[in-house]
């Protein structure tokens, strides 16, 4: 067994076979391999960064720092150790300490584009972005193929506000791989953000065809159909929406809108109401709120206007506020309800006579 732990075969099998038990999540057991590789080469630089990126997984902060550490202190013409102690202080915010380690590992080897897309990560961060974006650009250049190296340059790009050359590399990419979800969505995105309503319904209808349950997808067909006035349709995918996320309160204060910009008001307070019924304390909640205290004031202002004027109504609005109003197609919330039943009806033309009309709200 001795023999056998000392052949530099068994250090590559057990690597191996730690990075398997990391990928399936047996942490332990990857863990207990990795030390089983430091008792015959106590130094081994690939050990020692796997073991930092498993106690980091562990929440082992302190642990994971010494292992860098001692991997760059060990090996300091090693550029996977110094990208490995940048990836480190990138996690903390660290950020120029992970620029300068990440820039050494970049000087070590020119062509570790992992290195080149960790630095362009960390100068993003520090707000160097004109940096950043020729750092990945490199990395695209090392590796052609790989096509989130590609989304983050656009993505840097567009943060730089030179969207055309984002635009560009995206295409690039699409045609490496014309299916690819995350390229298909930041495109789409970024037509929509460009107001180019019908590029971005092209690209948001592939990637629904490439991801059918996207709800980002409908997302964007659903602000791109509202820009360009078709209510009908985004508030169909409103609804598609809904059916598949109906405790995401987002969907359907998105639905209560759409409802309220083509009159449907009894439709538009039910869906603010399950706002309220879903997220009771946030500030989408307070907006829900607020849309029905105004829907509620706005009919409620119609209804007592009709009441001073019509005194079959005001007979019916004093045995059901509730029946009354919706045969006159009202649509009130129970909290309207209850203001309407609190109104005293025969007093309503005395005041209409002194004051105008009443305002509720």
């Amino acid at each position: 067994m001795a023999n056998a732990a000392m052949n530099p075969l068994y250090v590559k099998a057990s690597l191996g076979l730690s990075f398997c038990c990391v990928e399936q999540g047996k942490l332990d057991e990857a863990i207990s391999t990795l030390q089983g590789v430091m008792s015959v080469e106590p130094d081994n630089v690939e050990a020692l960064c796997e073991l930092g990126y498993i106690y980091g997984l562990r929440g082992m902060r302190d642990a994971s720092l010494q292992a860098f550490r001692r991997a760059v202190d060990s090996h300091p013409d090693c550029a996977k150790a110094h990208k490995a102690l940048g990836y480190y202080y990138l996690q903390e915010e660290r950020v120029e300490e992970a620029i300068r380690e990440c820039q050494e590992a970049v000087r070590l080897d020119p062509r570790y584009e992992m290195a080149h897309v960790e630095l362009a990560v960390a100068l993003g961060k520090a707000g160097r972005l004109e940096e950043a974006v020729r750092s990945m650009a490199r990395a695209v250049k090392l590796a052609p193929d790989n096509v989130s190296y590609y989304v983050s340059l656009a993505s840097l790009l567009r943060e730089a506000d030179r969207d055309e050359e984002a635009l560009s590399v995206l295409r690039l990419a699409l045609d490496i791989t014309p299916r690819h979800p995350e390229v298909l969505e930041n495109l789409a995105e970024l037509h929509l953000e460009r107001a180019d309503y019908d590029q971005a319904l092209l690209f948001a209808h592939r990637l629904l065809r490439a991801e059918p349950n996207s709800l980002h997808a409908r997302d964007i067909l659903g602000v791109a159909y509202l820009q360009q006035g078709r209510i009908n349709e985004a508030l169909r995918i409103a609804d598609q929406m809904v059916q598949l996320s109906p405790t995401d309160p987002a969907h359907h204060f998105k639905k209560a809108v759409l409802f309220q910009q083509k009159g449907m008001i009894g439709s538009a307070i039910q869906e603010f109401i399950r706002v309220l019924e879903l997220e009771p304390e946030d500030d989408m909640a307070n907006d829900a709120r607020e849309a029905i205290e105004a829907l509620d004031g706005h009919q409620m202002r119609q209804i007592l206007m009709l009441a001073t004027e019509d005194m079959v109504f005001r007979a019916k609005l004093r045995r059901s506020a509730e029946e009354a109003t919706r045969e006159r197609g009202f649509a009130l919330s129970f909290a309207g309800i209850a203001a309407l039943q609190n109104v005293d009806f025969d007093s309503l033309a005395e005041l209409q006579r002194s004051t105008g009309y009443p305002h509720y709200h």
